[in-house]
C-alpha cells in the first residue's frame, strides 16, 4: 500500500563537506532513509489501536520497511499486501463493494455481511465459522425480514425477529487511518538528525 512520496533533500546537510565526507554521504544517507522508514512503520503501528478498536495482531503487524542501498536512495514503508487489501479504504476513504468469493445474501445476490447480534471474538470481528454455526441453528434462517432486509435473522420466543448479521449492497467509508501524513510528520522531524548522526558514524568509520 502506497499513498505518495515524501522526497528527501540532503543537500543542505552536505554543504561545506571536505572530500572524506563527501564519499560517505551516499552511504549515510541509504542509512538514513532506512532508519526513518523504521521509525515512521513504528509510528504507524502504535497509532493503530487509537484508530481501530482492538486491532488484531494481523492488523497491527501491516507495516513493513523496503531498505534504501547506497546506489538507490529510496527506502520504503508500506503496508503488506493482505492487510493493504482492507486498510487502503481506511486511508483513502471510498465505497467497499462485495467480492465474488465472500458473497452474502440469498438468490444468487451479492451483499457485504455486516454483523448485529452475533457473537463477536475478542477483537470485535466475527469468527471464522460463526454465520456457519448460527445457520445451523433451528431458530435461525437466512432471508428477508418482513421490511425486506436479507441476513440471517433468530426467531424469538415471541415471534420478532432479532438480525444476528444483515446484507447491504455496499459500505462507505472516511479516510482516518492518517499512514500518509503520520509518515511524513516522521520524515520531517527526524531525517535531519538522523543524517547527521549516521554522516558522523561513517565518518568515524573512515578514518579508523
Amino acid at each position: 500500500m502506497k499513498f505518495g512520496e515524501v522526497k528527501a533533500d540532503f543537500g543542505p546537510l552536505t554543504r561545506g563537506l571536505d572530500d572524506l565526507a563527501k564519499r560517505q554521504v551516499p552511504f549515510a544517507a541509504a542509512r538514513t532513509l532506512t532508519s526513518v522508514a523504521q521509525t515512521a512503520a513504528v509510528a504507524n503501528r502504535r497509532a493503530l489501536p487509537s484508530v481501530f478498536d482492538r486491532p488484531t495482531p494481523f492488523t497491527m503487524n501491516a507495516f513493513a520497511v523496503q531498505p534504501a542501498r547506497k546506489g538507490q536512495l529510496v527506502a520504503r514503508v508500506y503496508a503488506k499486501q493482505r492487510q493493504a487489501e482492507y486498510l487502503r479504504l481506511q486511508e483513502t476513504g471510498g465505497t467497499r463493494q462485495p467480492e465474488p468469493s465472500k458473497l452474502g445474501g440469498t438468490g444468487g445476490g451479492q451483499a457485504l455481511v455486516i454483523p448485529r447480534a452475533i457473537r463477536r471474538n475478542a477483537f470485535g470481528n466475527m469468527p471464522r465459522r460463526a454465520l456457519a454455526t448460527a445457520k445451523a441453528r433451528k431458530d435461525v434462517f437466512v432471508g428477508k425480514s418482513e421490511g425486506g432486509t436479507g441476513g440471517f435473522w433468530r426467531r424469538l420466543a415471541d415471534g420478532a425477529l432479532q438480525p444476528l448479521a444483515v446484507f447491504v449492497p455496499s459500505a462507505k467509508y472516511k479516510p482516518r487511518l492518517g499512514f500518509q501524513a503520520r509518515t511524513a510528520k516522521v520524515v520531517r522531524a527526524t531525517l535531519a538528525p538522523a543524517f547527521r548522526e549516521q554522516l558522523a558514524k561513517a565518518i568515524a568509520t573512515a578514518r579508523r
